[in-house]
């Protein structure tokens, strides 16, 4: 529904209002009068880490993408921390999300950033569901009873764990305003609008390394402050991947969150998509960049430069395809371990070795193919 024909939710305003008022500004007048102690501190750094890993953990990559499978008792955890998050019951927000990733950019989108970014950072909430609100998208949530359980309580879940609880812990210390401005109020206010930057910068500003068939970029530093959730780009190409920052180097607990699940017992089914297709999206989005730059040049010139990208394009496509073949053949040994198996197993190491130095040999090519190109004509290369 067009965003005019809405009406206004005043509760949700209100809260979107008084809330950041109360966080910084109550924060700050009550620090400047009173100072700080660790038994502020304390809980609010704690309350931050569990809520905003709830959100990104748990309502994002498992509840909305499904690309993992964590245990019940830390299904419970992203439910009750998640709720303290103030954002909304699990299923609405999964609801809400695959929507926007099944609509991105039109008008049911619900955070569609072709409105502007206030409308997709937090405007869109100002506005009430409309009365037609299906779920049909989550029947999968409806079937959980934990997932329906928090549906129901979600707003008793809020109020004790998200606002009494920090306001107790600051009693216990002497401190119960204290305790409810930093580990209420501020950590409401800091994991709602780092949560809302990705529906916003991250759709308007940054790179798109993997991906330009929508509005969605990459942007490195988001990721310091939303547990890894700036690498959108990537994660609007590959949704059901359990990672947004899928190189080593780039800043991911959520990543590391899960791992750790999994390395303990409490988490399985990883999804990971495999590395050539990775590859392949960044060529193709670097190839559509290119080509769509290549307008100002001649007939003759533009040609030239279609058919060295188009060479490079292919020699690495045939190393990726050889690639995948022999880490297939060399996982299916490994799986068999069969008597005899080891001479082979050797050889298709070998020859994953011999693929991966190819492919980073003809990656170096492409890559300076394309920044020597961007040089010539004042472009950057993402």
């Amino acid at each position: 529904m067009i965003q005019k024909q809405r009406q206004i939710s005043w509760v949700n305003t209100l809260f979107l209002t008084i809330s950041p008022l109360l966080g910084i500004v109550g924060t700050a007048f009550y620090v400047y009068f009173n100072g700080v102690t660790r038994w502020e501190l304390i809980p609010f750094v704690v309350l931050c880490g569990f809520t905003g890993l709830s959100i990104t953990g748990g309502y994002h990559r498992y509840f909305a993408h499904r690309s993992y499978k964590p245990n019940r008792i830390v299904e419970l955890f992203y439910l009750i921390f998640g709720a303290c998050a103030v954002q909304n019951s699990a299923l609405h927000w999964a609801s809400d999300h695959r929507s926007h990733h099944r609509y991105t950019d039109t008008e049911r989108d619900p955070y569609n950033a072709k409105e502007g970014f206030f409308h997709s950072h937090m405007g869109w909430i100002f506005y009430r569901d409309p009365s037609e609100r299906s779920y049909d998208n989550v029947r999968d949530l409806q079937a959980d009873p934990l997932v329906m359980w928090q549906q129901r309580y979600y707003v008793p879940i809020a109020i004790v764990v998200g606002g009494l609880v920090p306001l107790l812990l600051g009693a216990v210390a002497g401190h119960p305003l204290g305790g409810f401005l930093w580990g209420g109020a501020l950590r409401i206010t800091l994991v709602h609008h780092s949560t809302f930057l990705i529906n916003s910068w991250a759709h308007i500003f940054g790179t798109q390394p993997y991906a330009t068939t929508d509005s969605s970029r990459d942007c490195w530093w988001l990721a310091f402050l939303t547990n890894g959730e700036g690498y959108h780009n990537f994660h609007h190409k590959f949704q059901a991947d359990y990672r947004n920052g899928a190189r080593w180097f780039q800043w991911d607990p959520t990543k590391w969150l899960i791992l750790g699940l999994s390395s303990l017992g409490l988490a399985r089914r990883l999804h990971r998509v495999p590395q050539e297709v990775i590859i392949k999206a960044r060529i193709d989005a670097a190839m559509a960049q290119a080509e769509s730059r290549l307008g100002p040049l001649s007939w003759e010139a533009r040609t030239a430069m279609q058919e060295k990208l188009a060479i490079h394009r292919s020699r690495l496509a045939e190393i990726m395809t050889s690639w995948a073949h022999a880490r297939a053949r060399y996982v299916e040994l490994r799986i068999s371990a069969h008597k005899g198996s080891e001479e082979k197993l050797t050889h298709y190491k070998a020859l994953l070795r011999k693929h991966r130095a190819d492919l980073r040999k003809a990656t170096s090519e492409w890559t300076e193919t394309l920044r020597a190109h961007n040089r010539q004509w004042g472009y950057q290369t993402t």
